[in-house]
């Protein structure tokens, strides 16, 4: 019994590690001049999501709200006080979706890359 328990607890974690692992990357998208880095920590299994601008030399930090299989939602502020609710939706290998709703409502598609 305590092996079925074990090999049960292991598949868990293996499986919500490789959905978490979609979302690793650098994404660009065309429509923005903001860029976005997810990080994927193996150790403690947590995701760290940046926004930055090159162009508008700024950093927006996100914090993670709720995250599904292909879904992760995030709450920011950046320095200039903009609110962002913003629901990322991995397409595939290399295309994501962000909808943005708060001080601005777009949708924004984004592509990887690289992991």
């Amino acid at each position: 019994m305590k092996n079925k328990i074990t090999l049960l607890l292991l598949f868990i974690v293996t499986s919500v590690s490789a959905q978490l692992e979609k979302f690793e990357g650098f994404w660009y998208s065309s429509d923005t001049s903001y860029n976005v880095l997810i990080t994927h920590n193996d150790y403690n299994n947590l995701l760290t999501i940046d926004s930055f601008s090159f162009e508008n030399n700024s950093l927006v930090k996100e914090s993670i709200k709720h995250i599904t299989d292909n879904e992760l939602t995030t709450i920011s502020m950046s320095e200039d006080n903009w609110s962002l609710l913003i629901k990322y939706t991995v397409i595939n290998d290399t295309i994501m979706k962000a909808a943005l709703t708060g001080s601005v409502t777009t949708t924004l598609t984004y592509k990887k890359l690289f992991n």
